[in-house]
């Protein structure tokens, strides 16, 4: 991780998901106990990350911590979504319709039996809901993470991520009850 930074490495991919945490370092590395990427990201206020808040992957408490440690500047919502997404309960696959390994989905999210988890399988719409119902965190940091926040570590700001002269008018409306009413996409009613 000190060496990616050194490099100009600044964000990484959902937090806690197939991140090693403390105890699995040191059965791995011996003693002494080691930092991993978790607290490396929580040690530098420059890292951003990525939360799955789809109410399967992460608990409220986590949902919370990440977003006080981060802050909605530093932290983005992603769907980390597969072909199921939307879909009915059942076998999909990832990569290739052809080769790509099988999952499941419960509706809920993807696992691969007994392997666990393995994807989420809704929309940014529910991360937002679920940070909404699960975190104290404001709604419209909550927005912020899941709009401008990616479109600034994915560096397309200047087109995306927030209502503004110039920028592409792809916007969602939702209702009061955080469920798409609307989609715009440049400026145009999809739905």
């Amino acid at each position: 991780m000190a060496a990616a930074y050194a490099a100009g490495m600044r964000h990484v991919d959902h937090f806690w998901c197939a991140m090693s945490s403390v105890p699995s370092v040191r059965a791995r590395l011996g003693t002494p106990m080691r930092g991993s990427m978790e607290q490396f990201v929580l040690a530098h206020p420059e890292m951003s990350t990525e939360v799955i808040a789809d109410g399967q992957h992460l608990s409220p408490e986590l949902l919370t911590f990440a977003w006080k440690m981060k802050g909605a500047q530093r932290l983005c919502l992603v769907t980390d979504a597969n072909r199921a997404l939307g879909m009915p309960p059942g076998k999909y696959r990832f990569g290739p319709l052809d080769t790509g390994t099988w999952f499941e989905s419960d509706g809920k999210v993807g696992f691969v039996p007994g392997s666990g988890l393995a994807s989420s399988v809704v929309g940014l719409d529910t991360m937002v809901r679920v940070m909404k119902r699960d975190t104290p965190a404001p709604l419209h940091e909550i927005v912020r993470m899941a709009s401008l926040t990616p479109a600034e570590r994915a560096g397309i700001k200047r087109s995306y991520g927030s209502l503004e002269t110039g920028k592409r008018a792809d916007v969602l409306v939702l209702d009061a009850k955080l469920r798409v009413k609307r989609v715009f996409v440049e400026g145009i009613c999809a739905l």
